[in-house]
């Protein structure tokens, strides 16, 4: 053990004695360590605090040439496709019968449920035409098995039933363009009123026009091209 005390100017003392070995020991631990337990919760209380001014919408400057970071926007779903509307067509007020020549086997009918339409007549298998310049907008089997076609523009949506049809729906046709054969298919009668449904009778196109600029159903036989026979 060191005997001798230090320091032993009595200029410098003040007024505590030291052990040489205590001292010396002392300045070579250097200052006292910092309390680690403060600065931890300094930093915390810094990074919650940027935490909080990032979710209010605050950002730091942005930095020249460095991507910008925005919120993250909610992207949408487009909305379903929609059917393409029928095209304008040059000769909208084009209209022919679906037949070069016919029979008018019913006159207008079907006003009770909206419908009005005729009936006409070729003969089994005979060539079906489009009515007008336009574009096959449904195709489908009613729920009588009735087959339904129907074909559009701007001025009318011509429906025709019975027929077997050759065309698709999307399909772009032309007035007089063959279209499929007559037929009897579905809800068709003989002369007597009984069900041809598999028989060899009942031959026919069910037609309707509805006149969009009117808003309603016209009378096809106020559009007829031609005489017709009756």
């Amino acid at each position: 053990m060191t005997t001798s005390y230090f320091p032993q100017d009595d200029d410098w003392y003040d007024g505590d004695w030291y052990y040489e070995d205590d001292y010396f020991e002392e300045q070579a631990r250097g200052p006292l360590p910092v309390d680690i337990v403060a600065v931890a919760a300094v930093l915390l209380v810094v990074v919650l605090l940027v935490a909080a001014l990032n979710r209010a919408g605050f950002s730091r400057p942005a930095i020249p040439g460095a991507p910008v970071q925005t919120r993250e926007e909610v992207i949408e779903e487009p909305p379903p496709a929609q059917p393409a509307p029928p095209l304008p067509v040059p000769g909208a007020e084009t209209f022919v019968m679906p037949y070069a020549n016919y029979v008018l086997t019913q006159g207008p009918h079907g006003m009770s449920y909206g419908h009005y339409a005729i009936d006409i007549a070729a003969g089994k298998g005979e060539p079906l035409l489009s009515p007008i310049n336009g574009r096959v907008t449904e195709r489908y089997f009613d729920g009588i098995g009735n087959p339904i076609l129907v074909i559009e523009n701007e001025n009318y949506a011509v429906t025709m039933l019975h027929g077997l049809y050759e065309v698709t729906v999307g399909q772009e046709v032309q007035a007089g363009e063959q279209i499929g054969v007559e037929s009897n298919q579905g809800n068709t009668r003989d002369m007597n009123g009984q069900s041809c449904r598999n028989r060899d009778c009942g031959y026919h196109t069910h037609l309707n026009v509805y006149d969009k600029r009117a808003g309603q159903n016209v009378n096809p036989l106020d559009l007829l091209p031609r005489p017709y026979a009756s």
